[in-house]
This record gives C-alpha cells, structure tokens and sequence, in this order.
C-alpha cells in the first residue's frame, strides 16, 4: 500500500502535460499485429489465466515480481498483441486486456504505474479516452466492438472496478 501512494504521489508532483503521440494507420498496425503473431511472442510477457480489476492487476504482477505491461512503442504493442493472441485468454471477438496505464492522479494525463512515466505513445481508439460517467481512469487495450465503440488493437479508459485478464512483464 505504501508504493502505491508513493507512486501516486510521484506521478501527482509531475506536472507535465499529455501529449498524445500520431499512430500509423489501424491497418498497418493489424498488419504489424498479424506478422509478430507469426513469430514466437516475446517471454517477457506473463498473461495470467483469470480475470481481475486493474488494481488487483497490479497487486499479481508484482507478486509475481513483474508489474503490468508498459507499451512504449509501437513494435511492443504489436509484440503484447502476440502475445495475446498466443495465449489461452484470446477470443476472436474479444480481446480486452488491462495494461499498466491511468490518470487516477491527475485526470486526463496518463502515467504507467510501474514506471511513474507519462504515456507519450499511444493507440486510443477513436474518441478515446473520454472519461465515461467520470469513472474511467485506467487503460484496457486489445480488441473489441461496444455498442458505441469500435476498438480494433486500441486502447480505451475503462473504469478501474470492472474485471478483465492483464498483461505482466518482465522488466
């Protein structure tokens, strides 16, 4: 409990301003998706086979000595998409998993947890993230068709509460 309110603290004192980075198109990046699927998928990440809220999420990945997955790059995210689509929790239809990103201490700017950095590359989908009801604060990515959103390998807020399978990772 005392890193998690020293993390929150350090990303509060942070004062520096999201700034969304441009993606290449959503067809590039499928593609991208589809060709690391092919090779094996990187052993840094760890896709436990059970559903969890993003802070239970957290709390698993670092007892298992990980924390949840950082995508910092467009060659990672398609690498943890792999992965995804490797491992026993894919679904053709949907493909929600939590990733180690929110903005619980500072709404609207984004911060990975296990590194206190603010997101500088990301993948939202189309009107993403937009705070829905006020309760969305930590990022789900992954595949998925709402009834008002389409996420093809995106990313989405999502209200920290609801259950979803997650990442880990190595680092």
């Amino acid at each position: 409990m005392q890193k998690v309110i020293a993390l929150l603290v350090i990303v509060a004192v942070s004062s520096s301003l999201q700034s969304p980075v441009e993606t290449e198109s959503q067809t590039e990046l499928q593609s991208e998706v589809e060709s690391a699927a092919e090779a094996v998928p990187q052993p840094n990440f760890v896709i436990p086979f059970f559903p969890a809220n993003w802070y239970k999420s957290v709390e698993y990945c670092n007892y298992l000595g990980l924390r949840l997955a950082v995508i910092d790059s467009k060659e990672k995210e398609a690498s943890l998409y792999a992965a995804v689509m490797d491992s026993d929790v894919y679904s053709d239809g949907s493909n929600l998993v939590w990733v180690g990103a929110s903005d619980l201490a500072d709404e609207g700017s984004f911060h990975w947890h296990g590194t206190g950095r603010r997101v500088v590359y990301s993948n939202w989908a189309d009107r993403q993230p937009d705070n829905g009801e006020k309760i969305e604060h930590c990022v789900e990515a992954g595949l998925h068709e709402y009834y008002r959103l389409s996420m093809k390998w995106q990313w989405n807020d999502r209200d920290c509460k609801v259950n979803r399978y997650f990442v880990c990772e190595k680092y």
